[in-house]
């Protein structure tokens, strides 16, 4: 059994923008988790799952019937909520723990 061709010369510039593209968005995040902090900067991370939800739901057709779309729409609401949630731990002293403590 021998593996199937890699075609390489086809698929090196949509594999190396596909490759490119995950890094900065990997960049990214490290990025907005240190600016933001753990509680908000994770959460916006994952929230990507969002968008490509939105991309099957709307553009691939991938989740058929109402009632389907309909959960989906909901558990995305409540993860909103909880990104919402989480933005009011943000700690805006720079995470100086003898300020927050009178110290």
């Amino acid at each position: 059994d021998s593996l199937p061709p890699f075609h390489f010369r086809i698929m090196w510039r949509p594999g190396g923008t596909a490759g490119l593209l995950w890094s900065i968005g990997n960049l990214s995040s490290m990025i907005s988790v240190q600016y933001l902090g753990e509680g908000v900067g994770y959460s916006l991370t994952q929230a990507s799952m969002l968008v490509s939800g939105i991309w099957g739901i709307f553009y691939f057709r991938e989740v058929v019937g109402f009632g389907v779309r309909m959960r989906w729409f909901l558990s995305a609401l409540i993860t909103i909520g909880g990104i919402l949630l989480l933005s009011f731990e943000h700690d805006d002293d720079g995470g100086d723990v003898s300020r927050s403590r009178g110290v």
